[in-house]
C-alpha cells in the first residue's frame, strides 16, 4: 500500500470549514448583498482568528520574525526580503489555501476566510508595527507582499 502524502493539519481544517462557509456566504450574498455579507463574514471571521491566537498566546508587539519561531505552521514558501531591528518583510510565494481556493472557483471567499485576517491580527498582535500588504496569491499576484515597519514613540 502506498503512502499517502502527508496532509498539513492546518490547510485540511480550513477545507473543512470552508466546506461549511462558502454556502453560508454565498446565501448571504442573495440575501443582503455581495459587498455586506463578505464585510460581516470578514469581520467574524477575522474577530475569530484573533482569539484563536489570543488562545494559542503570543508574545505582544514581538518582532514580526518570530513568527518563524513558534507561530503556527502556515503551509506557504516564504522568502524574507528585509531584516532588521526596524522593518520585517517576507513575500509568500507559494500558498497552499490560494491554490486550494482557486483550484475551487472560490478565491474571494478564500480571501475572506484566510487572507482577510492578516489586518486584525497584527493590530491586535503587533501594535507597535505598521503592517501592510498590497497584492496576495489569492488574487491572482505572483506572491504576497509582507511588510512591517516599527512605529515611532508617539504614533
Amino acid at each position: 500500500m502506498k503512502d499517502k502524502a502527508k496532509k498539513d493539519p492546518i490547510l485540511e481544517a480550513t477545507k473543512i470549514q470552508a466546506r461549511a462557509v462558502i454556502p453560508i456566504v454565498k446565501a448571504l450574498e442573495k440575501e443582503i448583498g455581495k459587498d455586506r455579507a463578505h464585510v460581516i463574514v470578514g469581520r467574524a471571521i477575522a474577530e475569530n482568528y484573533v482569539a484563536w491566537r489570543e488562545k494559542r498566546g503570543f508574545l505582544a508587539d514581538s518582532h514580526p520574525r518570530t513568527e518563524d519561531e513558534g507561530g503556527p505552521a502556515f503551509p506557504v514558501a516564504k522568502e524574507v526580503v528585509e531584516n532588521s531591528e526596524t522593518a520585517y518583510g517576507h513575500n509568500i510565494t507559494g500558498c497552499a489555501f490560494a491554490d486550494y481556493f482557486r483550484s475551487i472557483g472560490e478565491p474571494e471567499i478564500g480571501a475572506l476566510m484566510t487572507c482577510g485576517v492578516d489586518f486584525a491580527a497584527e493590530a491586535h498582535m503587533r501594535p507597535g508595527w505598521e503592517f501592510t500588504r498590497t497584492q496576495t496569491r489569492m488574487q491572482g499576484a505572483p506572491h504576497c507582499d509582507f511588510r512591517w515597519r516599527l512605529r515611532k514613540q508617539g504614533q
